[in-house]
């Protein structure tokens, strides 16, 4: 699998980067970080900090800055010794405007409270949906040959939400339940999941769940569904007869 190029324009399929990367040598931390503002707007980033084959992937990149046109996202590459960060950032107006091939976000409005919209914010990350596109012969890896590959790499979710949280539902990542860590200002919330990334791996999704109250411009609205990205496969002499003689007017 060619890495490099891989991540800036397919970057919003992360599970499938995820799936893709177990053959090679070399791993990294992944983090992804959510931010809405009071009018419904947000912010949106992954971050993949790597080392070994993948970071030498990622150092063939020829600019530091890429374009993502799908989603208008902007590419940086930071370099730290051995260690390269590629961050992938997009500016939403609204949570409609995101195309997302693995993963899904919600907002509802629950109801009006005395100070402010009560609002639910729910994310789904379909790892499961990343598996089913990858060939059988490279399914079934076992927790020991991940740990060999993924190390102690972590997947880490972070979300930003404005005023208040009023319920923040468990995380549970094989039968493990995920104690997020919790940072308020006078603005709103900073909620962080953090885990072991073969536990993220070997999930089959992974629901994050917050209602919070606030005032604001809000309504129910769900990101867009992206394409899934699936690898070509090859085909045996009799497939490609099959379809010459299917494509036979």
């Amino acid at each position: 699998m060619g890495f490099a190029g891989f991540l800036s324009k397919k970057w919003l399929s992360v599970a499938t980067v995820i799936v893709g990367a177990t053959g090679l040598s070399g791993c990294f931390d992944l983090a992804q970080n959510v931010a809405v503002h009071r009018d419904g707007s947000g912010s949106y980033a992954v971050a993949i900090s790597a080392d070994g084959l993948v970071a030498r992937g990622l150092d063939k990149k020829h600019a530091d800055i890429d374009l993502d046109e799908d989603n208008n996202a902007v590419t940086h590459f930071v370099r730290h010794g051995d260690t390269t960060t590629q961050t992938s950032e997009v500016a939403f107006h609204d949570l409609s405007d995101l195309k997302l091939g693995d993963e899904t976000m919600t907002m509802h409005v629950q109801g009006k409270k005395d100070d402010g919209a009560a609002v639910n914010f729910h994310r789904t990350f379909h790892i499961d949906h990343a598996r089913k596109e990858r060939d059988e012969d490279e399914e079934g890896f076992g927790r020991d040959v991940l740990h060999s590959i993924f190390g102690d790499h972590t997947y880490t979710f972070t979300v930003w939400l404005p005023g208040k949280i009023d319920h923040i539902a468990p995380v549970v990542v094989n039968d493990q339940v995920v104690h997020p860590t919790v940072w308020s200002d006078k603005y709103g919330h900073t909620i962080i999941w953090k885990m072991p990334l073969i536990d993220m791996f070997l999930a089959n999704k992974i629901d994050f769940d917050v209602n919070f109250v606030a005032n604001g411009e809000f309504h129910d609205t769900q990101s867009s569904p992206g394409a899934h990205h699936r690898r070509h496969h090859h085909h045996s002499d009799d497939d490609d007869d099959d379809d010459g003689d299917n494509n036979k007017s």
